[in-house]
């Protein structure tokens, strides 16, 4: 009878842990197939191939787009200073006003040098009066060679003199060498101002010009009448535009290039100093 019961409680314990091991096999089977999937796919997504740059560039031709800043800037501009020492009298323009070539945009007060003018013009009168009189009385003998000669060296000089002064005169006014626009007014009237001083700014904006500095790898790729789109921020415009010079050396800091652009035909939307993406559509 004790042994009976004593075999019962060994199989119920046999039974028992048979079961913890059949649970834990099934709970280990259970966390393997995730990462036995996981290998699987990982091992057949290593076999599928992988498109690279080289295989498509091996294709053929590879066209590309890529966009750099660009800015406007104008044809031609200048800072004007001043050629003598005098009081500015008037002022004839102001910022933003238009201008054509040879119109007086500032004029100074010269009656010191108009004063001279008149001195200098006097003096060559007498000297040519007395010239005059000297050949006339050497016909006679009346006076020597060299005094024909001092009579003409002076009269030289004297015009020499009227010439000079005539040139300080036209500096009184200061003259727009090109059609153009006031960028900005650097002084007042009544001001006195210094031989060098600034006086005015201008611009020529007829045809504004673009710079861009492009990666150095398509230096072999741009050049002069290379053609690309330009979206201006200011107007949220597209303008077409062409290359006219590119620099011919290359920033070894930046690994870029300088190009100067031009936008075809006339935009009268557009100022100095707008800014822009640009847009090049390139093959390589």
């Amino acid at each position: 009878m004790a042994f009976g019961v004593m075999g019962r409680r060994g199989m119920n314990s046999i039974h028992s842990s048979l079961g913890c091991v059949v649970m834990m096999a099934a709970v280990g089977v259970a966390i393997s197939l995730p990462f036995q999937q996981s290998r699987a796919q990982d091992a057949h997504a290593s076999m599928e191939p992988v498109e690279t740059q080289t295989d498509a560039i091996a294709t053929g031709t590879e066209h590309f787009g890529e966009e750099v800043r660009a800015l406007l800037v104008p044809h031609r501009q200048a800072m004007i200073s001043s050629l003598v020492s005098a009081r500015i009298q008037t002022i004839h323009v102001q910022e933003g006003d238009r201008f054509k070539k040879g119109d007086v945009l500032i004029s100074f007060n010269c009656d010191a040098l108009v004063a001279s003018l008149r001195s200098a013009l006097a003096k060559q009168k007498q000297y040519q009066l007395t010239h005059d009189a000297n050949v006339e009385l050497r016909k006679d003998d009346a006076v020597s060679k060299l005094d024909v000669a001092l009579s003409e060296a002076k009269l030289e000089e004297s015009r020499a003199n009227v010439a000079l002064a005539r040139a300080q005169h036209q500096k009184c006014n200061v003259l727009a060498p090109y059609d153009g626009k006031v960028a900005k007014v650097d002084v007042n009237e009544h001001e006195s101002i210094e031989i060098g001083g600034s006086l005015i700014s201008i611009l020529d904006d007829a045809q504004l010009e673009m710079t861009l500095h492009l990666p150095s790898s398509w230096v072999t790729t741009v050049s002069n009448g290379t053609k690309f789109k330009v979206s201006i921020d200011e107007t949220g415009k597209r303008y077409d535009a062409s290359v006219i010079r590119v620099s011919p050396q290359i920033d070894p800091t930046s690994r870029t290039f300088e190009v100067t652009a031009r936008i075809i035909g006339k935009q009268t939307d557009l100022l100095a100093g707008m800014s822009g993406n640009a847009h090049f559509d390139l093959v390589q």
